[in-house]
């Protein structure tokens, strides 16, 4: 019986052989065991690490909705014309004078912006500019020479426009027109400037249309380059006023502005 007993255990080792037995199920406990050990260590930081990268990535669809403020600079070229009926020099019937003055021009704006589902922008802004912009030109009212100078300045500038455009995420390019203002002024000096005489001196009222375009650079700045031409009109002369004699001054100029924007 004890050697049938012995016969039987060691059928059953040469069958199932310890070491390999030992290496067949203790490799694949200890791999499933190192397998489900790092899932669970690395769950939480693959959580953690996915809700970091949500809070660092942009908020995809800039909203272009809201109040702004900012500033702008710019030059302006301007073109205007005297005209007095029956007061031309050396023959001529009447005056014909070109005043075209131009200069550097800088202001301040204030809007707000509605943006559609659809992406396309509407708004209004309002703005006010100063600056030297201003000409000078001789007039020969002997006609023995120029002893007297028409000086043209621009004193001020504003408007109230309404803006659409179509917005590509964070950059918006734009149309606008409105209504435009500006204080125009021109002066007669002579006697090497000992003398001057105001000619005119009214505040002008007409039309402005533009294009421009405008990038956010972050959530709260944004940054604009634009192109308008303004066309403000024409009045009687103010020293005319009064007279029978026919008189008129015309003003157009034509900007290029950069502006900086600060949205709230």
């Amino acid at each position: 019986m004890q050697h049938r007993a012995r016969r039987q255990q060691l059928d059953l080792r040469q069958a199932f052989p310890r070491r390999g037995t030992q290496h067949f199920w203790g490799s694949t406990l200890t791999m499933k065991t190192i397998l489900l050990a790092t899932a669970i260590i690395l769950a939480p930081a693959g959580v953690a690490s996915a809700a970091d990268i949500g809070e660092g990535s942009p908020v995809a669809g800039y909203d272009w909705s809201g109040l702004y403020a900012g500033v702008d600079v710019g030059y302006a070229a301007g073109k205007s014309n005297l005209f007095i009926a029956g007061g031309g020099f050396g023959g001529a019937t009447d005056l014909n004078l070109p005043l075209d003055p131009d200069g550097f021009i800088g202001g301040i704006h204030i809007g707000a912006n509605y943006e559609m589902a659809n992406r396309f922008v509407i708004g209004t802004e309002a703005d006010l500019a100063y600056g030297n912009t201003d000409g000078l030109i001789p007039l020969d009212a002997s006609g023995g020479g120029f002893s007297t100078l028409l000086k043209s300045e621009l004193k001020w500038s504003g408007a109230v426009r309404l803006r659409a455009g179509y917005a590509f995420d964070r950059t918006l390019p734009y149309i606008a027109a409105g209504v435009a203002a500006a204080k125009y002024e021109i002066t007669a000096i002579g006697g090497s400037g000992a003398i001057e005489i105001p000619f005119h001196d009214e505040t002008h009222v007409g039309w402005t249309v533009g294009v421009g375009i405008e990038h956010a650079f972050t959530d709260r700045w944004t940054a604009r380059a634009e192109y308008r031409f303004s066309d403000f009109g024409s009045q009687d002369l103010s020293i005319a006023a009064g007279l029978l004699t026919k008189t008129s001054v015309d003003l157009q100029t034509h900007d290029i502005r950069a502006g900086l924007s600060y949205k709230f």
